[in-house]
């Protein structure tokens, strides 16, 4: 019986919790990018930049 790696990982609570931080971080940064590109786009399409 192969072992999963990745139930191993999420066996330690320290872990879990670095995962945990590091998917919110990129959903934040994510989501500043996606309002920064947006605004990029309305201000190309309006003729401002």
């Amino acid at each position: 019986m192969r072992r999963d790696p990745i139930h191993q990982f999420l066996r330690d609570p320290d872990n879990k919790a670095k995962l945990f931080m590091g998917i919110t971080g990129a959903m934040i940064i994510t989501t500043f990018l996606v309002v920064i590109g947006t605004i990029i786009l309305i201000l190309i399409l309006v003729g401002i930049i």
